[in-house]
């Protein structure tokens, strides 16, 4: 008889067939900014006008004052560009110089890598403020490796830092020189609060954003946290996702599934992925998660911009829908023993079966993404052909990671039955020990020819037609 647990897995497989033939096709689109064509930072700053001479209120001052601070607000809301083109500016940075060298401002970028210190809001006035679009931007405090102090202001640090105290934050910033003579302070700290550090900056940077590169297993394979800030749950994939959805495809790529589920620790409890009352978003997005399940789709999804491609360092994704086994659930109504959870996978294994409908064993490893919405149409639409869409739309855990493992389905001979393989091993023994009983009374027979052969005698003389009448 089946075992309680493949039967199991056989009621599984059959629901989740029946499931995905429901699934409408969900071809992760992620929306992104086209890239424009491709410009130097420089000539950016010309046609934007927060090249050096516009920015002299900023470069001259020796003390901060209301001139410094319009020309501030102004570069940090025009510094801001489409991610296609700005995609390459990284590469056109100058690294930071050591502590106590000259930094010379121009309309050049400054890369700087090492610890956020400190990080804070300073307020601004109300014509500014509508100016800028924001009541405030954040200060960054940053040293690096080698002792230079950086303060950088961005209206993008990381939404999970405290402000108004201390912290030691693995973080980098590319950025525009603006000043090394003066720099804003946050205004008076809440009560309670720890001061802004006392000691002043080499170098004011202006930067979009500011990266932060925490001691996970993500971070340390160079995942900027700080894009989880514009994820949404509980939706599609959109344009306040596309940043780090590409970052963690690029991240998975310089992983493998041995180091994620090594992280991970074993299987994960799928539960807490699929319950939203759980919690597990967006407390341990970008976390490591193993699961082990039935892939019942795999679509291959095009990378169409040039520079996302090359962020990846490929043209191309998996998406994979993996039920996985759980206990009786009611969704929506629906009583199910399984449970999708889409998996964008940067390859799949070598001879695994694709497409829209599939029936293989897989266990990924990834890291948690999302909630992600996804379509789920019912077996009987309404009269106008069509699915409510409160009916249709049903949430689950996205992950994202390099590759499935894939268990092949045995062969044939592998899945029959104990007493026919027996029976089969019977026949041929038989067959066997005839063929040598076959062999053996052929030599046996021969034998007794040739002995008989041999025992004849020379001449037998035949008796004469009377003599054997009996006349």
């Amino acid at each position: 008889m089946m075992g309680c647990s493949t039967w199991r897995w056989w009621r599984m497989i059959r629901e989740a067939t029946r499931a995905v033939a429901c699934i409408s096709a969900c071809v992760l689109v992620v929306p992104t900014q086209a890239a424009d064509d491709p410009i130097d930072f420089p000539a950016f700053l010309v046609l934007r006008e927060i090249d050096l001479p516009k920015r002299e209120p900023l470069t001259s001052a020796t003390a901060w004052g209301e001139d410094a601070e319009q020309t501030l607000v102004k570069v940090l809301k025009r510094l801001d560009a489409p991610e296609g083109l700005a995609a390459g500016w990284p590469a056109q940075a100058i690294p930071a110089p050591a502590a106590g060298e000259a930094v010379a401002v121009a309309d050049t970028l400054l890369a700087v890598r090492g610890k956020a210190t400190f990080v804070a809001p300073r307020r601004l006035p109300p014509g500014l403020a509508e100016l800028f679009g924001k009541a405030e931007y954040d200060i960054v405090r940053i040293v690096d490796d080698r002792g230079l102090v950086v303060d950088v202001v961005t209206n993008a640090a990381p939404r999970e830092w405290p402000r108004w105290q201390p912290i030691d934050e693995p973080a980098g910033a590319i950025g525009l020189t603006l000043a090394t003579a003066a720099a804003p302070r946050p205004q008076a700290a809440p009560a309670g609060s720890s001061e802004w550090p006392a000691a002043a900056p080499a170098v004011v940077l202006g930067a979009a954003r500011v990266a932060w590169y925490p001691d996970t297993p993500l971070g340390r394979i160079g995942m900027d946290y700080g894009l989880f800030d514009t994820v949404v749950d509980g939706t599609k994939l959109g344009a306040g996702d596309a940043a780090a959805f590409y970052a963690v495809l690029g991240a998975a790529g310089r992983t493998g599934r041995k180091a994620i589920a090594e992280a991970a620790g074993g299987l994960t409890d799928v539960l807490p992925l699929i319950d939203p009352g759980r919690g597990w978003f967006p407390a341990r997005r970008g976390d490591p998660v193993v699961i082990d399940g039935v892939a019942m789709r795999a679509m291959k999804v095009s990378i169409d911009e040039p520079y996302l491609r090359k962020a990846v360092g490929a043209d191309h994704y998996w998406e994979v829908f993996v039920f996985v086994e759980t206990p009786l659930l009611e969704v929506n109504g629906r009583k199910q023993t399984s449970f999708p959870i889409v998996c964008c996978m940067r390859e799949l294994p070598p001879g695994m079966p694709s497409g829209e409908r599939i029936n293989e064993r897989v266990r990924v490893a990834g890291f948690g993404f999302k909630r992600y919405a996804y379509t789920f149409e019912e077996l009987r639409p309404d009269e106008t052909g069509r699915v409510p869409e409160e009916l249709g739309r049903r949430q689950t855990t996205l992950l994202i990671g390099p590759q499935p493992a894939w268990s092949p389905p045995p062969t044939e001979a592998a899945t029959q039955p104990i007493w026919v393989i027996a029976a089969i091993a019977a026949a041929v023994a038989l067959a066997a020990m005839l063929g040598l009983g076959l062999i053996y009374g052929n030599w046996s027979l021969n034998r007794s020819i040739r002995r008989s052969r041999e025992e004849l005698p020379d001449r037998i003389d035949l008796p004469a037609d009377d003599q054997e009448d009996g006349r």
